[in-house]
C-alpha cells in the first residue's frame, strides 16, 4: 500500500466503490444476465457448500483486493507529471483486471469437485473464458470508481500534493522489449480459445496450423489479429513505462497484465470487425452479441497471460546477458517469440485432446436391420462432408420429423377443474402417421416416474412403455425426453403470496418432484421469465451441485430407463433435461455444470445398455440451456466435456419467435442465422443437429387468426431446415385449456391441434400449419443428402445425394421418402432403380434402391 494517508485513501475508495457499483448492478439487473455478480450470490443461507459462499465470500474480497493493491501500486509508481487522465486510465484497467480475476476465482470456487470429463482440458479454459465476459461489462462502469479513486487521490486539500516516486526509470520506447508480450497473448492464447465454450460456439480454430471454419480471410485473419494485439499490447507497455515506474516488480507487472489486457481486447475487437461482413448478411442485430462475445473472449486472453509478461522479459533478458556477456534487446525479442510460438504449438494440440472414438454397430443394434425402425446410431463427419448425420444401421441417413407429445407430463393445475393435459390415444399417432410424422417426442416427468425419493411408479412407467409401442405400430420413432419447465410444479408461488411492484406470483410448471426442489426459500416473485425466478435457479443451481443428493436420483431414474428400452429399436433415444435452466451462475451453469451433469446421465445410460440383454446405445439428445431458446445463442459445454459418439446436439431453434428480443421488437438471432449458429455448434461437437422444439411465432392477425403461428414464418423455418438438411420436432401436437402454458382466459389454446375451450373438444388444425409440417422428405436416404428443397405451396419437391456404389445387405438402398396429399406423384430420377409409389394414409411412399449420385424430383 501507498505511504501516504491520501494514496491510501484514494485506493480504498476505488476499490470501495468498484465493489458498490457491482453489488448495485446486481440488484439492479433483475435477470442477472448482464452484471459482473448476481443477486443471488448475496444469499448465502443455508450453506450447502463452497459454491453457496463464492459470492460474497471469493468474489467480493479478491475484487476489492485486487482493486486496492492496483490502485496502491499506481499511486506510489505514478511519475511525477502524470496527468490526471493518464492516471484514471490506468485504474480503469485496474477495475477491469480486478473484476475478471474475481471471477476466475469465484468459479474456481463454484467448480471445485464438480467431476467433468476432460477436465484437465476443458475446466481451466472455460474459467478464464468466463471471466472475461465481466470484465467486458466492468468495462462500460469501471470509469466511475476510477474517476473517485483519482479525484481523491489529486484533490485532498489537507495533504501534500505530490510525491515523487523514486527510481523512475529513463523514458525509452519499450515497443522491442513488448513483442514478447503481444506474442505471449494471441500465441498462448489459442489454447484458451480453442478448448473455450466461445471457440466451440462460433466453430472457430485460430491456430496458424489450420484455417478457421467458416471465414474466408484463413490463416491471414489470425493475423491480422495477432499484429493488432502486438501493436497495442506494445504501445500500451511502452506507455506504462513512461508513467509508471519499471523498476518496481509489482509495476511492471500490473503494467504488462494491462498491457496483455488491452491487446486481448484489442484483437477481440479486430475480430469483431473482421466478422462484421458475416455478421451482417442478413436482417438481425447479431454483430451486437458477437462484438461483445468476442471482445469478451480477447479479454479473458490478456487475464490468462498477462501476469507472465514481466517474469519472461526479466528470464530471458538474464539468459541472454548470461550467456552473450551483453543484453541485446533484439536478441531477447527473438528468442521471446520463437520461444513462446513453439510453446503455443505444442499445447494448441495438447489442449484439444483426442476425439471421441468412432460409432460402432454392435451385433445386437445390426439384428434389427431388417425391422420397420431399425436402430438409429450416429455416422461421424468424414468422407467430404463437415457434418455428422443420425443413420440407420443399415447405413442410411434418417431424417426425423414429427412432432412434441405432452400428453403423459404431470402439469401444476393453475386452474382447478380443468384438465392441465388431453387424452393420448391410437388416434393421435394415427393421425401424425398420416402427416407423414417419423417421430414423436414424448415429453415424461421426473416427478410421476419418482414422486417419492427412491421410489419409482411402475404404472406411470408402463404407461411410457406402451406409448412408445403404440408410436411403433405407426411407423414413429420415440424420443423419450425428460421434461422440465421452470424446474417443476412445486415451485410455484403459495396462494396469498404478495409481490413487490413490477412482479407477480409464480405459477409452478412441471418437472422435478417436490422432495428434489431445494429453492433454500428463495423469491417465487416473477420479474420477467419463469426461467429467472430466484427460486427456479436457486433449485437449478442445488441440481448441478448434487446438493441432498438430488442429481444422483435423476441419474438413478435415467438408468431405470435406459434398461427398460435397452433393446427397444423403436426408441430413438433419451432427452436428458428439457431446456435445463441457467442456474445462479450464468453462463458457468451451462458451460461447466450442465455439462458434468450430462457426461454423468450418459455414462449411467451406457452401463444401464450394457448390463441389459440385447442391449445397444440408443441416441442421446443434448440440449444447451434455456437461453439458447430464449436468446437463439448461448454457451455450452466446451468440446471434450463427454466422449460418447452416439450423441445429437439438439437445440430449441426459436429465433424470431418466443425469444426475449422478439418481445422488445428486435431481432438479434434471425431464423437462418439460428440454424447457422447450431450447425457451427453441431459442427465443433462433432455432433449431427436436431431441432427438438421449434413454432410458436405468434398468431395472426384479423378475422381468423391461426393459433400456430405465421403462416410465412412458418415456411421460412421449413425453407431453412431443408437447406440444412435435418430433422425436429414441432410444438406441440395437444395441448389443454388447463395447463400452465395456455392462457387460462383463452377461448381456444393448443399449437397444432387447437381445443376449444368452451366444449373441450379438439379443432381442426391450420390447413397453412400442416401444408408445411407434413410436406414431402426423404425419411431415410441412402449414403449421405447433398441438397434438399420441399415447396409446401406447390408441391415440388427435389433432392440429391450420393449413396455407395456397391450396395450392403438388406434396406441399405433403399430411398424412402414420405409424398402428401391425395395425388399420385410422377418422380423424375437419376441413379435409381426399382422405382416404387404406393398410397399411404395422408400421401404416398416413394422408394427406390439407390446406387452412387442419385436424384429424385417431383414437378
Amino acid at each position: 500500500m501507498p505511504r501516504t494517508p491520501r494514496a491510501r485513501l484514494a485506493a480504498a475508495v476505488t476499490a470501495g466503490s468498484l465493489v458498490a457499483v457491482c453489488t448495485a448492478a446486481a440488484f439492479l439487473d433483475p435477470t442477472s444476465l448482464f452484471t459482473p455478480l448476481t443477486r443471488s450470490a448475496f444469499r448465502v443461507a443455508p450453506v450447502r457448500g463452497l459454491w453457496s459462499l463464492a459470492g460474497v465470500g471469493v468474489y467480493l474480497p479478491v475484487l476489492a483486493l485486487v482493486t486496492g493493491w492496483g490502485a496502491a501500486v499506481s499511486f506510489r509508481c505514478a511519475a511525477p507529471g502524470t496527468g490526471r487522465g493518464g492516471l484514471m486510465l490506468r485504474l480503469w484497467g485496474v477495475t477491469v483486471l480486478a473484476t475478471a480475476l474475481a471471477r476466475v476465482a469465484q468459479l474456481v470456487a463454484a467448480t471445485a469437485g464438480v467431476a467433468v470429463h476432460g477436465g484437465v482440458r476443458t475446466m481451466p479454459t472455460t474459467v478464464l473464458w468466463d471471466g472475461g465476459l465481466p470484465a467486458s461489462r466492468v468495462a462500460l462502469l469501471g470509469w466511475l470508481p476510477a474517476l473517485l479513486g483519482t479525484f481523491v487521490y489529486r484533490y485532498r486539500r489537507d495533504l501534500p500534493a505530490r510525491e515523487a516516486p523514486a527510481g523512475i526509470a529513463p523514458r525509452r520506447c519499450l515497443a522491442a522489449t513488448a513483442l514478447p508480450l503481444a506474442l505471449l497473448g494471441p500465441l498462448l492464447g489459442t489454447v484458451l480459445w480453442e478448448g473455450s465454450p466461445a471457440a466451440s460456439f462460433y466453430g472457430e480454430h485460430l491456430s496458424l496450423r489450420r484455417a478457421p471454419f467458416g471465414i474466408d480471410l484463413g490463416p491471414a485473419r489470425f493475423a491480422v489479429e495477432l499484429a493488432t494485439a502486438a501493436l497495442v499490447g506494445a504501445l500500451l507497455l511502452a506507455r506504462s513505462s513512461r508513467r509508471f515506474d519499471r523498476t518496481r516488480p509489482a509495476s511492471l507487472l500490473l503494467g504488462g497484465w494491462l498491457a496483455a489486457l488491452g491487446g486481448g481486447a484489442a484483437a477481440g475487437a479486430v475480430q469483431a470487425l473482421l466478422a462484421l461482413p458475416r455478421d451482417l448478411d442478413g436482417t438481425d442485430l447479431f454483430w451486437i452479441p458477437d462484438a461483445g462475445l468476442r471482445i469478451g473472449t480477447g479479454l479473458s486472453l490478456g487475464v490468462a497471460t498477462g501476469w507472465a509478461v514481466a517474469p519472461t522479459l526479466r528470464l530471458l533478458d538474464r539468459v541472454l546477458s548470461a550467456v552473450s556477456g551483453r543484453r541485446s534487446r533484439t536478441l531477447t525479442t527473438l528468442a521471446a517469440a520463437t520461444a513462446l510460438s513453439l510453446l503455443s504449438w505444442l499445447l494448441a494440440g495438447a489442449a484439444l485432446g483426442a476425439a471421441a472414438p468412432a460409432p460402432t454397430i454392435g451385433a445386437a443394434a445390426r439384428a434389427t436391420a431388417g425391422a420397420e425402425l431399425p436402430a438409429l446410431t450416429v455416422r461421424a463427419p468424414g468422407g467430404g462432408s463437415d457434418d455428422a448425420v443420425i443413420s440407420d444401421v443399415n447405413g442410411r441417413q434418417v431424417l426425423l420429423r414429427g412432432v412434441n407429445v405432452n400428453q403423459l407430463v404431470d402439469y401444476y393445475a393453475p386452474t382447478p377443474g380443468r384438465e392441465t393435459v388431453r387424452p393420448l390415444g391410437d388416434d393421435d399417432f394415427a393421425a401424425m402417421a398420416a402427416l407423414g410424422f417419423n417421430v414423436v417426442r414424448l415429453s415424461v416427468s421426473w416427478s410421476a416416474l419418482e414422486p417419492s425419493r427412491g421410489q419409482y411408479d411402475h404404472a406411470y412407467l408402463d404407461r411410457i412403455r406402451a406409448t412408445v409401442e403404440t408410436a411403433a405400430r405407426h411407423g414413429l420413432y420415440t424420443d423419450i425426453d425428460m421434461h422440465e419447465d421452470a424446474w417443476g410444479k412445486a415451485l410455484a408461488a403459495p396462494a396469498g403470496t404478495d409481490c413487490p411492484a413490477g412482479s407477480t406470483p409464480a405459477l409452478g410448471y412441471d418437472g422435478a418432484p417436490a422432495w428434489a426442489t431445494l429453492d433454500d426459500g428463495a423469491s417465487r416473485c416473477q420479474e420477467l421469465s419463469r426461467d429467472l425466478l430466484p427460486a427456479t435457479t436457486r433449485a437449478f443451481t442445488a441440481f448441478y451441485h448434487d446438493s441432498s443428493g438430488i442429481q444422483t436420483e435423476l441419474v438413478r431414474t435415467w438408468e431405470l430407463l435406459a434398461r427398460t428400452f435397452a433393446d427397444n429399436p423403436a426408441v430413438a433415444g433419451y432427452g436428458l433435461l428439457n431446456e435445463p435452466g441457467v442456474g445462479e451462475d450464468a453462463p458457468a451453469t451451462s458451460s461447466v455444470l450442465l455439462g458434468a451433469y450430462q457426461d454423468r446421465a450418459v455414462r449411467a445410460i451406457r452401463a444401464a445398455e450394457r448390463q441389459s440383454p440385447g442391449g445397444f446405445p440408443h441416441l442421446v439428445f443434448l440440449e444447451p440451456s434455456v437461453l439458447w431458446s430464449g436468446l437463439g445463442f448461448d454457451a455450452v459445454p466446451a468440446p471434450g466435456f463427454t466422449d460418447d459418439p452416439y450423441l445429437v446436439f439438439a437445440p430449441h431453434l426459436y429465433s424470431s419467435s418466443i425469444t426475449m428480443d422478439t418481445s422488445l421488437g428486435l431481432t438479434l438471432v434471425s431464423v437462418e442465422r439460428g440454424f447457422a449458429l447450431a450447425r457451427q455448434q453441431a459442427r465443433a461437437y462433432r455432433m449431427p443437429l436436431w431441432t427438438g422444439e421449434w413454432g410458436w411465432f405468434g398468431p395472426t392477425t384479423g378475422a381468423a387468426p391461426d393459433p400456430s403461428g405465421d403462416p410465412s414464418m412458418l415456411r421460412r423455418f421449413a425453407a431453412a431446415e431443408d437447406r440444412a438438411r435435418i430433422g425436429d420436432a414441432f410444438w406441440v401436437w395437444k395441448q389443454a385449456c388447463g395447463s400452465p402454458e395456455s392462457d387460462q382466459s383463452a377461448t381456444l389454446v393448443g399449437n397444432l391441434v387447437p381445443v376449444d375451450c368452451a366444449t373441450g373438444h379438439d379443432a381442426p388444425p391450420s390447413p397453412a400449419t400442416t401444408a408445411v409440417l407434413s410436406r414431402a422428405y426423404p425419411r431415410a436416404a441412402p449414403g449421405t443428402l447433398t441438397s434438399l428443397t420441399s415447396d409446401p405451396g406447390s408441391g415440388a419437391f427435389s433432392l440429391t445425394g450420393t449413396a455407395p456404389t456397391t450396395p450392403g445387405p438388406g434396406p441399405s438402398c433403399t430411398l424412402d421418402v414420405w409424398y402428401p396429399g391425395p395425388h399420385e406423384p410422377s418422380p423424375d430420377t437419376e441413379g435409381l432403380t426399382a422405382l416404387t409409389v404406393r398410397p399411404t394414409p395422408g400421401g404416398h411412399r416413394i422408394t427406390a434402391c439407390a446406387t452412387g449420385p442419385y436424384r429424385l424430383t417431383v414437378h
